[in-house]
């Protein structure tokens, strides 16, 4: 439509151009595209050419136009086509080339007109002539217009340096072109062989220009992997050495199967006059294709005319719905798993909808392509789908996302989460303002929930345009603002005091367990005590114990099993443990209620002076990542106490076992069962035990003197002097001392969503003053798209996020399959696994990874977890040694400088992380810190976390740090006093420098303590902020004594001091942090 304007235009500025010398006798009519054009000044002829005036029709399409009387010159703007005409000048402009017109413009009854011809012949546009009815038919072009091509079928030439560069170290002899592949059959095509590295690449020259600058085009290839399934990639990139030379400034992934063609296709707008090579090859970190071939290139000027997504997608019509061609699948999702299915229907009830099954993961999903185009960019839309789950209810999130290897791939753009009930068909609407160019999908999955749903039905998705948002969580939800003072908004109203007497408790206030097993249905016992009691002999860890069975009276169960553990492990509890291995096989279907029950006493021994045993009582995964259900702490004096742990199944956690290595003891088991309840009882009906670690409770002895090592440690002398301009000191004055951020790092885990979800945006402007990324600047993410590493952090300062560390430079880990093939993963890639066997080349490599993303996180910050989880990841130092740990910290020295803060981190809390760590001190590893990554599953006892960050601090005199806290349970009450007390026990220790979460919202089994899935608030978020913006929040104000001083104590970090005398106010913005002075004098002048 642009290009009809366009030649509308220029017509009708040249006619108005022209005196009139010839009338026509009968009247003229326009016609576009089939609609009837009136005008207030009739079409003429001219020395037989037909001319027309410019202003009517120009205004009447909404096109600008401009009048220069001095030169008697009228320009005309459309879109990316200029056009100039001067009064009687035969020579016309377009886009600054000279146009010879049959007939100058004139001006006839104050109108400038133009002839038609000139319209078509300067613009492309077709021009008929009806002599029977004397009427000028224009019909502009549809769809995009042919703008370059490459078949490769009659090429003479195609040369290295003139036709096309290569990238990678890629040699330039290995590419031709061949007559053996064709995408038709009969010619010829680009063949790249022998390709040894995922980034071996050809890039054409010379694609686009810089007049092309603004514009939209449609790229169009195909590619074939002729003897391997595999992946491949089409990007724009710019000349050798510059800044899209390696990562393209926007590219489209395609999964290809064996020799059979694959379609790429996507939209790209020119913005950036260096980017104008079309590069073909694959993403870093990708699975290595020996072969590559490309042909029928094709790119078109301008993007689709028609909103084609704006139609419904209600497959009962479809025949098939193809991989990289209707959808794509992300987080690994095998995209074999999605197909069209008739076993559930919305639209009619028999039709067919899109059917996602054999999902293991939340962010396992499904992306519909073309759902958004440029075209679109600037207006809002409604998207509405229906939605089934088959297996159990749960939570479906519903996103706009941008394609493979771009920002939004991952993380949507802007997302909304709903509920769905099992077995009942519920519509979602999702309203969605369309900013972003590179936003074209939408897509399915369950981000950010707290349950895997494993097959999912999708139906009759809508996209429509409204007028306005009228989503009432979008129009309240507060956004972001940028921050260039760090003076970010924090929380400032609280009803709690601020003192430890005024802590915040969570007590639930439900019945009691008692009155709740009184209420209980009839349920199904799915294991019986003959589990407990037939597996006595198959106790894991005999030589830290033992077992045997004894007679009960007086129970409701006869016999028990008494345990005697005579030796700690030095590792872990579960040294000693019975594993029962996964006796809930085939016992429950997915979403059904159990309660797990089991008695427990102690006979002798147990922790501390009160002498409780302790056992942990375990569900979980059967094998993966061994994820828990149920990790249930027991502790429990002489006496019988019956403990019951709730919990709803899911798919495979199916294993159990009992933990019993916590101290030197003896205690009896018995009555263990779980019974199943269904899925329509509610879980909180079932009673629980869940929360009952005594170190929480309100009166434990270990929060006040925490509390008192806080006051000591975190808080300091602030003293503000007063004076004049002359120097003296004014008694009497007012002075207020307001802390507007912490020296101490509060911080989160942040993932794509930072780049425009305002929610997310404001949410984590609002709560913490640090952030690391999740995975972006883990070694592959990184590799991928350099430009969202910057960006992220950029985003993050403009929060006022002032605390910046990355996560990880070098994570040891195999990557490797049992069939020797690199799996895709986040942090290896698989170029470094192939010079595992070459030390000084994987060095190197390493180096080189260092080297280039501490480059471009310098300008923010120097702290980084250089290693990561080496007692369980450590293929490289089982082949050279622990003592290659040295080099890769002496590599990150050297890239971030002396004064950078260099962490090991790891989530192991036992004897393995101190052998480690013992090595590393004894090896004289150039490290600063320890960051304790604090994954917790069951509340532990606050003392012993202590114990272990003095452990630490004493042993090696390092700086702590907690780096990636999270808590998985469904009890909110749990969760929040937990994480109060975890919060209170590190802010207590000297040697901890931060406290980050490795999330926010709700998470696997509701593991992120701030936000469930929808926004709303969790218990624990209270907590998080009446501790640190409440309580650890430093207010004060008085006078000066009559030496100009007014001193009060405050927390650590950075203040607006505001002094008040004699009519004058001044304000300072000052940081008082530990260690410095911190005596501020503010002159009155």
């Amino acid at each position: 439509m642009k290009k009809v304007l366009a030649l509308i235009l220029s017509f009708m500025m040249i006619v108005s151009c022209f005196s009139c010398i010839v009338f026509a006798d009968n009247e003229i009519k326009i016609t576009l595209n089939g609609t009837a054009l009136t005008m207030d000044q009739p079409p003429i002829i001219v020395e037989g050419r037909t001319l027309v005036p410019v202003r009517a029709i120009f205004e009447a399409l909404g096109a600008t136009v401009t009048w220069d009387d001095a030169t008697k010159t009228a320009t005309g703007v459309l879109g990316g086509t200029t056009v100039s005409l001067q009064i009687n000048n035969t020579q016309a402009k377009v886009n600054g080339l000279d146009v010879t017109l049959d007939v100058p413009a004139q001006i006839v009854n104050s109108r400038t007109l133009v002839p038609v011809r000139f319209i078509s012949e300067s613009l492309g546009c077709k021009v008929d002539w009806d002599d029977a009815t004397k009427t000028v038919i224009i019909e502009g072009e549809s769809g995009p217009k042919l703008y370059k091509k490459w078949d490769f079928n009659n090429l003479e030439s195609f040369e290295n340096n003139k036709d096309f560069i290569v990238g990678g170290a890629y040699p330039a002899s290995f590419l031709s072109i061949s007559d053996k592949y064709d995408a038709n059959g009969n010619g010829k095509a680009l063949l790249l062989a022998n390709r040894e590295q995922p980034t071996h690449r050809i890039k054409l020259k010379n694609v686009f220009t810089k007049e092309d600058l603004g514009k939209t085009f449609t790229i169009k290839a195909k590619v074939l992997t002729p003897d391997q399934a595999g992946n491949a990639m089409v990007g724009v990139y710019s000349d050798t050495k510059t800044k899209y030379a390696t990562v393209p400034i926007i590219n489209k992934n395609v999964t290809t199967n064996k020799n059979e063609w694959t379609n790429v296709e996507f939209t790209y707008v020119h913005t950036d006059e260096i980017a104008d090579q079309l590069g073909f090859g694959q993403r870093d970190g990708a699975s290595l294709v020996k072969t590559l071939v490309i042909d029928d290139i094709e790119i078109y000027e301008g993007a689709p005319e028609t909103n084609e997504s704006l139609s419904n997608w209600t497959f009962d019509n479809l025949s098939s719905f193809e991989n990289n061609k209707d959808f794509i699948c992300g987080a690994a999702y095998p995209h074999e798993n999605v197909s069209l299915s008739n076993e559930f229907d919305h639209t009619t009830g028999n039709g067919k909808s899109l059917k996602m099954t054999g999902r293991t993961k939340i962010d396992h999903r499904v992306k519909l392509l073309g759902a958004f185009n440029p075209n679109m960019v600037g207006k809002i839309y409604k998207v509405t789908a229906w939605v089934y789950f088959p297996d159990a209810e749960g939570t479906i999130v519903v996103g706009a996302y941008s394609d493979t290897g771009t920002t939004y791939a991952f993380d949507p753009v802007s997302s909304k989460a709903f509920k769905v009930k099992q077995n009942e068909w519920t519509l979602v609407e999702f309203q969605y303002q369309h900013k972003e160019a590179i936003v074209t999908q939408v897509g399915f999955d369950q981000k950010g929930t707290s349950t895997c749903i494993k097959t999912i039905f999708v139906d009759d998705v809508k996209i429509e345009e409204i007028d306005k948002i009228t989503d009432e969580s979008i129009l309240d939800a507060v956004k972001s603002v940028k921050v260039t003072d760090g003076h970010r908004p924090v929380p400032t109203n609280f009803t709690t005091g601020k003192g430890f007497d005024d802590l915040i408790y969570f007590e639930s206030d439900k019945a009691s367990n008692e009155e709740l097993v009184a209420r209980l249905p009839e349920g199904k016992v799915a294991i019986d005590d003959s589990l407990v009691l037939g597996n006595v002999d198959k106790m894991v860890g005999k030589q830290y114990g033992s077992a045997e069975i004894i007679d009960v009276n007086g129970m409701p169960f006869t016999k028990a099993v008494r345990v005697n553990v005579h030796t700690i492990p030095e590792t872990n509890p579960y040294a000693i443990q019975f594993d029962y291995g996964a006796p809930l096989e085939g016992k429950a279907q997915v979403g059904d209620k159990m309660l797990l029950k089991v008695y427990m006493r102690t006979e002798n021994g147990g922790l501390d002076e009160a002498q409780n045993g302790q056992i942990q009582v375990i569900i979980e995964e059967n094998g993966g990542g061994y994820d828990k259900s149920v990790a249930g702490n027991i502790s429990n004096g002489s006496d019988w106490n019956v403990f019951y742990f709730p919990f709803e199944f899911i798919e495979n956690r199916t294993r159990a076992t009992i933990r019993l290595g916590y101290a030197i003891q003896t205690v009896d088991i018995g009555g263990y069962t779980i019974t199943n309840y269904g899925s329509d009882i509610d879980i909180k009906e079932l009673p629980t035990d869940s929360g009952s670690e005594p170190s929480l409770k309100k009166d434990a002895a270990w929060r006040k003197e925490a509390w008192d090592r806080i006051e000591k440690i975190r808080k300091g002398d602030i003293k503000v002097i007063v004076k004049d301009s002359a120097g003296n000191v004014i008694p009497n004055a007012e002075v207020k001392v307001n802390m507007y951020e912490h020296e101490f790092a509060f911080g989160t885990a942040v993932h794509g969503s930072i780049y425009a979800d305002e929610m997310y945006r404001s949410v984590v402007q609002t709560n913490f003053n640090a952030a690391v990324p999740e995975n972006q600047t883990k070694w592959v993410e990184h590799e991928k798209a350099p430009d969202k590493t910057v960006k992220m952090y950029e985003s993050l300062i403009d929060l006022g996020i002032k605390n910046l560390r990355g996560h990880v430079l070098v994570w040891d880990r195999d990557e490797i399959d049992d069939n020797g093939k690199w799996e895709d993963n986040t942090s290896i890639p698989e170029d470094l696994t192939k010079l595992y066997g070459d030390r000084a080349k994987m060095q190197e490599r390493i180096a080189q990874h260092i080297d280039e993303i501490t480059s471009k996180t310098n300008p923010f910050f120097s702290e980084w977890d250089v290693l990561n989880e080496a007692c369980n990841n450590k293929v490289m130092q089982d082949m050279y040694g622990r003592e290659i740990i040295n080099e890769w910290f002496d590599m990150a020295r050297k890239a971030l400088g002396k004064d950078a803060m260099l962490y090991y981190n790891d989530f192991k809390t036992g004897n393995e992380l101190f052998t480690l760590l013992d090595t590393m001190y004894a090896n004289n590893v150039d490290f600063d810190g320890i960051g304790i990554q604090s994954h917790y599953v069951t509340a532990t006892d606050p003392v012993k976390i202590y114990d272990f960050y003095e452990q630490l601090y004493t042993k090696y005199g390092k700086r702590l740090k907690i780096t990636e806290y999270d808590f998985a349970t469904s009890d909110q009450l749990l969760q929040a006093n937990f994480t109060r007390d975890l919060l209170i026990t590190a802010f207590s220790h000297e040697a901890v420098d931060g406290f980050l979460m490795w999330g926010i919202k709700a998470g696997p089994n509701n593991k992120y303590v701030l936000y469930d899935s929808e926004w709303n608030p969790k218990l624990a978020l209270t907590s998080w902020q009446d501790l640190i913006y409440n309580k650890w929040w430093t207010e004060e104000s008085g006078t000066t004594d009559n030496n100009g001083e007014f001193t009060t104590r405050g927390f650590y970090g950075d203040y607006d001091i505001t002094v008040t005398a004699n009519g004058k106010t001044k304000t300072v913005s000052t940081p008082c942090y530990k260690g410095n002075d911190n005596t501020i004098t503010i002159t009155l002048d």
